[in-house]
């Protein structure tokens, strides 16, 4: 289902997808020390690449996610739908303006 075509492009659309939430709540990767449980029941090893979201203002219950759920998660609620897609990409570009480029003068 969830096809990206690289890190970058899956990276760009979890950005959009994190735009949908206040920052505080945000999507964040972590390498687990231990076995975990995804949030869609399948398991993660230790040592593997994960998506960790706080649900608690003090981050002490967090919901996981493997790495294949978040692609499919990503997908599904960003890049299968344009409007969804221009959506979230407003809301990150408002959240995170573009910065402005610093011209170089030439001294003589």
């Amino acid at each position: 289902m969830a096809v990206y075509h690289s890190e970058k492009e899956f990276l760009r659309s979890l950005k959009r997808f994190n735009a949908l939430s206040s920052q505080q709540y945000e999507w964040h990767t972590g390498v687990s020390e231990k076995e975990h449980e995804c949030a869609f029941g399948h398991r993660i090893p230790a040592e593997n690449l994960y998506f960790k979201k706080p649900l608690d203002m003090e981050g002490e219950r967090k919901v996981r996610v493997c790495r294949e759920c978040m692609e499919k998660l990503v997908f599904i609620t960003i890049d299968s739908d344009r409007h969804s897609k221009q959506l979230s990409e407003r809301l990150f570009r408002e959240r995170h303006p573009a910065q402005k480029k610093i011209l170089k003068t030439v001294m003589r």
